[in-house]
């Protein structure tokens, strides 16, 4: 079976999607890909030229962030690449003041892929973003090639990897058992909420883009890359977004549709929990088109012999959010309030967690993301699927 990532979804690219937080902030009517060519031109850009010299204004014209920066002048960057992606790489770096250990994704700013709008628009995101389980960005440093961003550090690795770990016992038991599904679900469902009452759609939720703070069976998780995600403000009167962007697996079908707002996000969780109890996706197809096709039908089952064993509960809140009509699809509120995970997700994780959702992450008490990359998992899938380490997810 063909295995998918985001870059191979996206029916809109990302050219039509340059829309950075100055722009939107004027012009909270725009929306994604519908902006004339006249319009972008228009667009503002996070470029300042301020400097006396030439040099320095020649400087700052190819630049993203409106100055260059050595980031060894602060940080020890191991030559180790973790990981991966389209459009960079990930390596350890180390403050050399502190010694506190972080993460550093380093952008190829010459990459035709990569759009300069997009780029500042993640960084303006996520700099916003103060959650405990959404990635912090700590730092921006740029030189003439490349763009890096300085994350926390995990290391857990994804919950696509755990997935897969779980997975390849074949015992018939479920991926996850109901309590551990649900703890990981809550979790992402307060990260959910409060990027939905920030104004954030992310777009891409998925378990390659959520990682563990450590190895622990336990380890809080954290959302990471904003690549696809923007600012949308549905219910005060702005236009429903139309770039079709996202991974085929979890993708909304009213986003196929080209008319959708931040209750997507909800679906994709939605996929995410089906994935946990038995392995694979609701939706699969041998590529792109047939996955899409599906996820457009809105057609799933839940087979006996991965299901007998998991609760009603567990599969009406599955069905609750898996509603192709996202107006009877459960809100974000309603989803973190359902009998499932009042009942599985420990009091203890839901009270802490309600504490931590509008505090800053404090760097310096977090365990740091060994695996931060950019979207990816072509390869790798389809290198599982040839070893046969994983039989029956995405495809059986």
């Amino acid at each position: 079976m063909t295995a998918h990532n985001t870059q191979e979804c996206e029916i809109a690219t990302r050219s039509n999607m340059v829309f950075d937080e100055l722009w939107l902030e004027s012009n909270p009517a725009m929306k994604d890909g519908d902006s004339s060519k006249e319009d972008r031109k228009a667009m503002p850009t996070a470029t300042t030229i301020s400097s006396s010299s030439s040099e320095e204004s020649e400087e700052a014209a190819t630049s993203i962030t409106g100055k260059f920066s050595n980031i060894e002048d602060r940080y020890y960057v191991d030559a180790r690449v973790l990981g991966t992606g389209h459009h960079g790489s990930v390596r350890e770096c180390i403050d050399r003041t502190t010694g506190q250990r972080y993460a550093v994704k380093s952008i190829c700013k010459n990459d035709p892929a990569v759009k300069e709008g997009a780029l500042v628009r993640e960084i303006v995101l996520l700099k916003e973003m103060k959650h405990s389980s959404i990635v912090h960005l700590v730092d921006v440093f740029e030189d003439a090639e490349y763009l890096h961003l300085v994350t926390d550090l995990c290391t857990g690795g994804e919950l696509f990897d755990r997935i897969v770990e779980r997975n390849s016992s074949d015992n018939g038991a479920p991926c996850f058992t109901e309590d551990e599904a649900a703890k990981i679900i809550y979790q992402i469902l307060t990260a959910v909420s409060y990027m939905h009452k920030c104004g954030v759609a992310h777009r891409d939720i998925k378990p390659e883009n959520i990682l563990f703070d450590t190895k622990d069976e336990d380890s809080p998780i954290k959302i990471i890359d904003f690549g696809l995600a923007r600012k949308h403000y549905g219910s005060f009167g702005e236009p429903p977004m139309r770039s079709v962007v996202g991974t085929p697996y979890y993708i909304a079908p009213e986003v196929l549709r080209r008319k959708y707002d931040s209750s997507c996000d909800l679906w994709s969780v939605g996929v995410i929990a089906y994935i946990l109890m038995c392995g694979y996706p609701p939706f699969n197809g041998k590529g792109n088109d047939e996955t899409h096709a599906k996820v457009l039908r809105g057609r799933y089952h839940f087979p006996s012999r991965e299901w007998k064993g998991t609760s009603r509960q567990s599969r009406d809140f599955i069905h609750r959010l898996l509603q192709m009509d996202p107006r009877k699809r459960m809100s974000v509120e309603q989803a973190m309030h359902h009998p499932w995970l009042v009942r599985h997700a420990a009091a203890a994780l839901i009270e802490v967690s309600e504490e931590r959702q509008d505090k800053p992450s404090n760097t310096s008490d977090e365990t740091v993301v060994k695996s931060l990359r950019m979207p990816r998992r072509g390869s790798m899938l389809r290198g599982h699927i040839a070893r046969g380490k994983v039989k029956s997810m995405f495809g059986r």
